[in-house]
């Protein structure tokens, strides 16, 4: 994920350079449209329900197989992706439409056996002993849509908030996880004139949670 932030820093400091010289162009009908590519800090608590199986399925014997041979999984998001296309309702409202995917790696951890006052043997699922399997597995879609609101509009710097929705969709069939999720961007800013322009936000939703960083396209 750092090197798709790095790349990304470069090539909007490219285009930041080689736009600097370019005309002052104003809001027309010519720059209706927009298409960007982000990448971020992925939304972990959005990868299931965690909700435990219910009982009397396979995955409820495997899950508290887990339990009582002390082993836990712990998931990791990785990476996040989000493509947004935008239509500018006029110069201060934005409607865009976007589409996130992440998937995420995982490990099957053995804790360790100890005796707990008042609970006898247990084990202490906060210490590690090994990791008995890791591996990647599965992807999230989530396709959405957000309406933008500009609150400071200037040729080169832009600044803007956004509420909308988005349908999570995770796991393998016929075991979906959907659900419907708010997406917020607390505060976000596209730099550069013309048709390619920065893009930098902080988000909380199924795009991401926290700093997200990419590149956009106007037509």
């Amino acid at each position: 994920m750092k090197k798709s932030f790095r790349l990304i820093s470069v090539v909007a400091a490219l285009a930041l350079v080689l736009d600097a010289n370019a005309q002052q162009a104003s809001f027309t009908d010519d720059h209706r449209f927009s298409l960007e590519l982000s990448t971020g800090i992925p939304y972990p608590m959005l990868i299931h329900s965690h909700t435990d199986p219910e009982p009397g399925t396979a995955e409820y014997a495997e899950w508290m197989q887990m339990r009582n041979d002390g082993q836990t999984r712990a998931e990791t998001m990785y990476p996040n992706l989000t493509m947004m296309f935008s239509w500018h309702i006029d110069r201060n409202w934005e409607l865009s439409i976007f589409c996130n995917a992440h998937g995420y790696t995982y490990e099957i951890r053995q804790h360790p056996k100890g005796f707990t006052e008042g609970m006898n043997w247990d084990y202490d699922v906060n210490t590690v002993t090994e990791v008995l399997e890791r591996g990647y597995k599965n992807m999230a879609i989530v396709p959405g849509a957000i309406l933008k609101y500009y609150w400071y509009n200037r040729d080169f710097w832009k600044w803007y908030s956004g509420a909308g929705v988005g349908y999570f969709v995770y796991g393998e069939a016929p075991l979906f996880d959907t659900r419907v999720v708010p997406e917020l961007i607390l505060a976000g800013t596209h730099f550069g004139r013309r048709h390619l322009y920065g893009v930098a936000e902080f988000t909380l939703g199924p795009t991401g949670l926290g700093p997200q960083l990419g590149l956009g396209y106007r037509f």
